[in-house]
Order: structure tokens, then C-alpha cells, then sequence
């Protein structure tokens, strides 16, 4: 059963309620069915404000991406000018980021947002995805990799590889932690790579 939306004035910089009340509206109506005038008047905000912090309907689903951003870049920044394995990629940027969700209120968030984007093949066009594989692209260890790959390639499939795996977390993995989910699929992948035959064998 449906849980209604509960109204309100929050604070003008009350995001988080907003995303909130946006992510209910999404949820019930689908994405595509709902205004950013329906979100204002639902939160009980200004279009205005609702504008200022969302220029677009995307970032409701996608609020909060800056400040992964930024933890990403604080975390990588003791390693600029070295190169890094990806499983210390992963283990260095991706695991601690994906701490936060050991929260059972910002897991279960992140959860329907999750599953919202599922469900709504535009909101994968949001430039989080590319920003995080152009933020990883200089780390990765170019001498490490195949003749046929190339750091770019190996960033951009290793944050679509991850997404994949929370995307997956989102539907199917109660009672498994996301960092859990994320790592299994990535070292299912390496696994199953290392030990499989070689192209044309």
C-alpha cells in the first residue's frame, strides 16, 4: 500500500526533504508523470528554490552525487601522481564511499533511488557516471593492463561494473551490505576472467 505524501514547509535548504518527497511522487506516479511544479507544491517550496537546488528533475533522483564526488576526490587526492591497481582502486575509493550505506535509513534511501533509476532508462544519461570514471582514469596503472585496454576503458567498465552490482543490491540483496554486493561481483568478474579461456582458444 501506498504511504501518502506528507506535506509540509521544510526549511528552504532542507534538500534532503525534498528528494524525499520527490522520490515518494516518482515512486507512485512514475518519473516521466511527474512536474518539477508537482515536486514544489508537494514539498511546499518555491519553484524557484526548488530550481536553485535542482535545476532538473534528474538531480532529485541523483541529489547527493556531489558530495560522493567530492569524498571520491578527497580520497583519491594522496594518490595524485602515483598508479594504482584496481583492486586498490577499489579498495582505497570505492569500499570506504560505500561505508556510508552501512546506515540502514541512507542503505534503504539509496535503495529506492536505485531502483527508480531501473526503472527509468534517462536518468542513466546523468553525468555522475562519466565524472567518476574521468576521476579514476588517471589513477589506473597503464603498464598493468593489456595491450588491448586502456585506462579510460578500464575506469569507465569498473564504475559501470559497480553501479551494475548496486543496481542488483537494490533489488535482490537484503541482508547483504552493499560494500558485500559490489565486491562478490567484482571479484566474481576477475575470477571468472583469470580462470576462463582466452579469445580464441
Amino acid at each position: 500500500m501506498q504511504q501518502p505524501i506528507k506535506l509540509g514547509r521544510p526549511t528552504e535548504a532542507d534538500t534532503r526533504h525534498i528528494a524525499q518527497v520527490a522520490l515518494r511522487l516518482f515512486e507512485q506516479k512514475g518519473f516521466e508523470a511527474v512536474t518539477m511544479e508537482d515536486v514544489a507544491r508537494a514539498a511546499s517550496v518555491s519553484r524557484r528554490t526548488l530550481f536553485r537546488h535542482f535545476p532538473s528533475k534528474a538531480d532529485l533522483v541523483w541529489t547527493g552525487t556531489d558530495e560522493l564526488l567530492g569524498t571520491l576526490k578527497s580520497l583519491a587526492a594522496p594518490y595524485a601522481g602515483r598508479k594504482l591497481a584496481v583492486r586498490s582502486i577499489v579498495s582505497e575509493l570505492f569500499v570506504p564511499v560505500l561505508a556510508a550505506l552501512d546506515d540502514p535509513d541512507t542503505a534503504e534511501f539509496a535503495r529506492r533511488r536505485l531502483k527508480l533509476i531501473a526503472g527509468a532508462p534517462t536518468l542513466l544519461t546523468h553525468p555522475m557516471l562519466q565524472e567518476t570514471g574521468a576521476l579514476l582514469t588517471p589513477l589506473i596503472d597503464a603498464d598493468a593492463l593489456p595491450n588491448c585496454a586502456s585506462p579510460p576503458l578500464v575506469a569507465h567498465t569498473l564504475v559501470a561494473a559497480a553501479f551494475a552490482a548496486m543496481q542488483w543490491w537494490a533489488e535482490h540483496g537484503e541482508g547483504q551490505s552493499a560494500r558485500e554486493t559490489m565486491l562478490g561481483a567484482l571479484q566474481g568478474i576477475a575470477i571468472a576472467v583469470d580462470r576462463g579461456p582466452t579469445a580464441g582458444s
